[in-house]
């Protein structure tokens, strides 16, 4: 009960050398507890999505936003994320909007 969230990152190059912070946040509720007491830590991405009005959100939409603020490229933000095919269905998305 005394873990309330989970805050990860990574640095990524960015365009203009040097490095970058992209993050992932999970608002731990009891899904993500539960999850953790039982060693299944591959739900706790689902998790990420189930909390996201409690702010939570992926490294994979840390990645996406960096790259539409146009500090990282398309094939780092790629190379560096965990469900690259979140990032391309994300972009691909923004960028019909």
């Amino acid at each position: 009960m005394a873990l309330s969230a989970v805050l990860t990152q990574i640095l990524v190059p960015a365009r203009n050398g040097g490095r970058l912070p992209a993050a992932e946040l999970l608002v731990a509720g009891y899904g993500a507890r539960q999850h953790i007491r039982r060693n299944a830590l591959q739900h706790l991405h689902q998790e990420i999505t189930i909390t996201k009005k409690l702010g939570s959100f992926s490294l994979e939409e840390s990645l996406v936003d960096l790259v539409h603020q146009g500090h990282i490229g398309r094939e780092d933000a790629l190379l560096h994320a965990v469900h690259p095919d979140d990032v391309e269905a994300m972009l691909r998305d923004k960028t019909r909007k």
